[in-house]
């Protein structure tokens, strides 16, 4: 088998320059090889295999491809053509720095070794037009008047290492940008995403970190460590400097700040403290145990005059120690004597008892009711009493006749006034004024009670006008308040003796069987309760009700807490609808 050189060579050199021009518009990697194979000087005319490779030399050398191999080919006088393609990379024009060379060998079909046919033929410069697919090697300069249309984006990449300048106002840029930045103009701030812009070039009204800050507006900051809404903190933030000073009100989270309210109806927000004003029975309802958490405080503090009343929602109730009327003791005093009103001092120790019936002038007791004795020398039936609070100023009203006066404790006596008869009286708590007609006052005169008609009223204004009270049961007969009238104590004819801490709204019996009372007294902060019973026909037997405030440990009240002028509660949430009192002033009652 043998080859004939001229004519291979010319035509490979033909096909070649064909199949380059081809490639140029085909931009593939493949093209086509033209030879004439002779065997023993004549040609062929059947089938073979053929195979293909480049290599760097003539003979021996590199290998720069693969092999490729025809089957079956067929050969016609000679001539036979093949498709080669040796993938991309293999004619870059670098490797050689020259030609490459083709080793072609051939076999006969069921043969198993190949024939190399000798010598290898140069690869001629026309395939390597194939490599203007990339012109990555591309050898000197190209003009620019040459590009003809836009280059695709996709193929602009890599670094640039010497300075751009795009001069069309027009240009646009998308995407990710890095590098110095310094000479940018007309950058619009708000599109700045990340970095941190010099504290220099920031308007001098900016808070900056590490800086003492002064806030003139109303401000609102959000985010974690930061305030929500105008004065009001959702974040997290730690102050860790003992010099930090804060002026004004704090709420939240225990922390509690106050309010002045003056309305008598108030809805409580959690960790708020409210100083109640107005001059009558404020109710403030508790907040709701779904905007609670465990720890949130809610404080009252009563500097009106009007008391207070403190409700929970429905389900919620209040567990502490509440006061309430005990140790009630109903003393039947000496035979004969018929009493009809009582009085004492504020502290309940030094009593003074009016009566008819045996009585002759005014009895005195220095140890809350225990012992009796003339106060000085009075003498006659005498309907009623009063005293001052430091129990040294008493008036006396007899059955008939002129109200008596003493400013000794009953120790002299001389005609004060003329007074109603048969009705009871009151006086100040410095005994200053004195009030007739069934009314009762032991404050300063402003807060005044009155019982009449068998219903009960009171006056805010020092009498001028009165508003009609819940009376516990009808016909009742006499009553008495505490200073500010926010606790009473009533008395219904020939039924019970009842006390009322919220000035009216709700009564408790304080005795379990009728009596026939004659007269009642409270100590200015309600704490002490005394009554007159009067027995008439046949045997006359007298006696004196006594009540005082106990307390009353874990007292669960699903009707709030009453507190009185100078009371004040902080109520702690301690989870599953219950509150708990954690500080205190006055009386606290179990409404």
């Amino acid at each position: 088998m043998e080859v004939q050189p001229k004519v291979l060579c010319r035509l490979l050199a033909a096909v070649l320059f064909f199949a380059a021009t081809l490639n140029l518009s085909a931009q593939g990697t493949a093209f086509s090889y033209q030879g004439q194979l002779s065997v023993s000087g004549t040609p062929a005319n059947t089938n073979y295999d053929f195979r293909f490779a480049v290599f760097d030399t003539p003979i021996n050398g590199n290998m720069l491809s693969f092999w490729v191999t025809n089957f079956d080919t067929p050969v016609s006088n000679g001539l036979f053509t093949v498709k080669l393609d040796f993938g991309p990379g293999v004619f870059n024009g670098t490797d050689n720095g020259s030609n490459d060379w083709l080793d072609v060998a051939v076999r006969a079909i069921g043969v198993t070794n190949f024939t190399e046919l000798m010598p290898r033929q140069p690869i001629l410069p026309v395939p390597y037009a194939q490599f203007a697919n990339s012109a990555s090697n591309l050898l000197g300069s190209l003009q620019a008047a040459q590009l003809v249309g836009n280059v695709s984006g996709g193929l602009l990449s890599g670094a640039y290492s010497n300075g751009v300048s795009f001069l069309n106002g027009s240009n646009s840029f998308a995407g990710t940008f890095s590098g110095n930045g310094g000479g940018l103009t007309n950058l619009n701030a708000s599109s700045l995403v990340t970095g941190t812009v010099a504290d220099a070039l920031l308007p001098g009204d900016v808070a900056f970190l590490g800086h003492n800050q002064v806030f003139t507006g109303s401000n609102s900051f959000t985010g974690p460590s930061t305030f929500s809404g105008s004065g009001t903190y959702s974040g997290v933030n730690t102050f860790n400097n003992n010099n930090n000073s804060f002026t004004g009100n704090f709420f939240g989270n225990g922390l509690v700040g106050w309010v002045a309210e003056s309305g008598t109806t108030v809805s409580a927000s959690r960790d708020t403290g409210y100083m109640l004003l107005n001059s009558s029975l404020t109710t403030l309802t508790l907040p709701a145990s779904g905007s609670l958490t465990q720890v949130d405080i809610v404080r009252i503090s009563e500097a009106g005059t009007g008391g207070f009343i403190v409700k929970g929602n429905a389900g919620q109730f209040i567990t502490g120690t509440f006061a309430s009327y005990g140790n009630c003791t109903l003393q039947t005093l000496p035979s004969g004597l018929d009493y009809h009103g009582v009085a004492a001092s504020g502290d309940g120790v030094r009593m003074y008892g009016a009566g008819v019936s045996g009585f002759n002038g005014i009895l005195y007791s220095s140890d809350s009711g225990q012992n009796w004795s003339p106060a000085g020398s009075l003498s006659g039936s005498w309907n009623s009493v009063a005293c001052s609070q430091n129990g040294l100023i008493v008036y006396a009203q007899p059955t008939s006749g002129v109200i008596q006066k003493s400013t000794n404790g009953g120790l002299t006596w001389a005609v004060t006034t003329t007074g109603t008869t048969g009705s009871a009286i009151s006086c100040t708590a410095d005994g200053s004024m004195l009030l007739t007609g069934n009314v009762f006052c032991s404050g300063n005169g402003t807060y005044r009670v009155k019982a009449g008609n068998g219903s009960i009223s009171n006056s805010i204004n020092s009498g001028s006008t009165w508003t009609h009270l819940t009376a516990p049961a009808a016909g009742v007969s006499c009553v008495a308040a505490s200073s500010d009238c926010t606790r009473l104590v009533a008395a219904v004819t020939n039924g019970l003796l009842y006390a009322s801490s919220n000035m009216g709204v709700s009564w408790t019996a304080l005795s379990a069987t009728n009596q026939a009372w004659s007269g009642v007294w409270m100590s200015p902060d309600g704490s002490k309760i005394a009554a007159t019973v009067s027995t008439t026909g046949g045997t006359i037997t007298g006696s004196i009700y006594y009540c005082n405030v106990i307390p009353e440990p874990n007292t669960t009240s699903a009707n709030g807490i009453v507190g009185s002028q100078g009371s004040a509660v902080e109520l702690q949430y301690i989870g599953g609808n219950q509150f708990i009192p954690v500080g205190s002033s006055g009386l606290l009652w179990a409404n």
